[in-house]
């Protein structure tokens, strides 16, 4: 699986709205955002590529005390 998969896997887990760039920058605007989601925690399964996962667990950070907390769920 490649960044870009993966990215896209999770774009396609918090249906991401068609601006999201497929790219790790635009992966944490999308991750940082998620208005379009219902308040709560977004539970992530968390794809192989390393990239990935890093951004994955900087949008945990800064998510934490917002209304959509994103939690990442190993596979």
């Amino acid at each position: 699986m490649t960044s870009r998969d993966a990215i896209r896997d999770v774009y396609t887990q918090v249906r991401a709205p068609e601006w999201a760039a497929p790219n790790l920058d635009g992966l944490l605007d999308v991750l940082r955002d998620l208005s379009w989601l219902p308040e709560g925690p977004v539970v992530l399964d968390v794809p192989a590529d390393d990239r990935v996962r890093s951004v994955l667990r900087q949008a945990v950070d800064e998510t934490a005390a917002g209304a959509r907390p994103v939690v990442l769920r190993e596979v």
